[in-house]
């Protein structure tokens, strides 16, 4: 405890790096190995909006009275930022990009993979422009002959600015759905039809996904969280996803509008998704490209419903050995629990511990492993 305690200290004591967090369209090469198209996603959802009930954010003392109540281990009696709840139907924007490979493998690439990026990055951390051959996880599903579709969660990278107070786990989860159910229509596949559908995610955009199949569990034939795991009630590392919030979280980013936090340096970002040996141009790269992350969406991401009863497709969860945020920096006990068989009783269900991995496994060093097993996940079983 006292160690994850100094670790979060460390973290937000930092001196401040600005990294770019409004990027422009040419940022977003796309893989070379794939026939691309953006899309303008625009989708109206009935969602429950969480109605903020504490003083608005207005400086990072303020930032950092919310990092300490979110990261309380006895937050649920002490920590209660919303005045209620109410639902609501809005209309939001996202950017994404549907790709299909140039190189045809027996109808394979009608198995849609629909990524979700985690917090602090947008759709850039699925498509390395820095050594792609090792960190584009796109560029090596388009290699193995599958369609990927990947965006910018709301508010962040190309998709519109909204308050960061608007951002919650409800309508991110709406709209995923929505993106599916588009990608399984055609709408945003273009000349490809989609057959099949796996949804993947990474860490907060592991949540979303899991979240998106417990509500429709016909939403897709497979799903894959990475960055994440289902621990027990005794596990010690439970305090890590609140820790995990604030190492997302070091700094208020004023150019995203209100109520958004940035990474307070490279070095929080180090400790939080690295894990050594530390290749450092990768890990500058990825400051690079990060984004901030909206306080809607850390104080409701826990409240998604992730107990998905009705779900029958294939489930692959994924973690990093010494990931620190999931599990006090060593995972190699969580799945042991088996809780995972409760969340998802209906399916089938395989983990994958990832070496000498933290929380971020797209940029581990040994990340194309990574993207051969859920690539073998996705051949085995859709």
């Amino acid at each position: 405890m006292a160690t994850l305690i100094f670790l979060l200290l460390a973290v937000l004591t930092n001196p401040v790096f600005t990294a770019p967090t409004h990027p422009s369209p040419h940022e977003y090469p796309h893989p070379a190995n794939g026939v691309c198209t953006d899309y303008t996603i625009k989708e109206e959802v009935t969602w429950t909006r969480n109605i903020w009930g504490l003083p608005k954010i207005q400086n990072n003392y303020d930032v950092a009275v919310q990092l300490m109540g979110m990261a309380n281990v006895n937050k649920e009696a002490t920590y209660h930022p919303f005045s209620g709840s109410e639902n609501v139907t809005s209309t939001y924007e996202l950017s994404g990009t549907f790709c299909s490979p140039t190189k045809k493998r027996i109808r394979k690439e009608e198995t849609v993979l629909l990524a979700t990026h985690g917090g602090g990055f947008d759709r850039r951390y699925w498509t390395s422009s820095h050594k792609p051959e090792e960190y584009n996880f796109v560029e090596h599903a388009l290699d193995n002959g599958y369609s990927v579709f990947y965006y910018d969660r709301l508010g962040l990278g190309l998709s519109p600015i909204i308050s960061g107070y608007e951002a919650q786990a409800s309508n991110q989860v709406e709209l995923l759905a929505k993106i599916a159910h588009g990608i399984r229509s055609g709408k945003y596949t273009g000349q490809t039809a989609a057959t099949k559908i796996v949804l993947v995610g990474h860490s907060l955009g592991s949540f979303f996904s899991n979240g998106a199949i417990a509500k429709y569990p016909d939403l897709a034939e497979g799903l894959v969280v990475t960055g994440f795991s289902y621990p027990n009630a005794t596990d010690p590392a439970r305090i890590t996803l609140p820790i995990s919030q604030s190492f997302q979280s070091a700094r208020l980013d004023s150019t995203r509008g209100d109520a958004y936090f940035g990474f307070g340096d490279i070095y929080g970002l180090t400790v939080g998704f690295f894990h050594e040996p530390l290749d450092i141009p990768t890990i500058e790269y990825t400051l690079s490209i990060s984004q901030p992350v909206a306080i809607g969406e850390l104080t409701t991401a826990e409240a998604i419903t992730l107990a998905s009863p009705k779900y029958k497709g294939k489930v692959l969860i994924a973690a990093g050995e010494y990931d620190l945020i999931l599990c006090g920096g060593y995972c190699a006990d969580r799945f042991k629990y088996g809780v995972q068989k409760d969340v998802f009783p209906g399916a089938k269900i395989e983990t994958y511990l990832h070496p000498s991995a933290g929380h971020g496994l797209n940029f581990a060093a040994n990340a194309s492993v990574f993207y051969d097993r859920i690539i073998d996940f996705v051949d085995r079983n859709l």
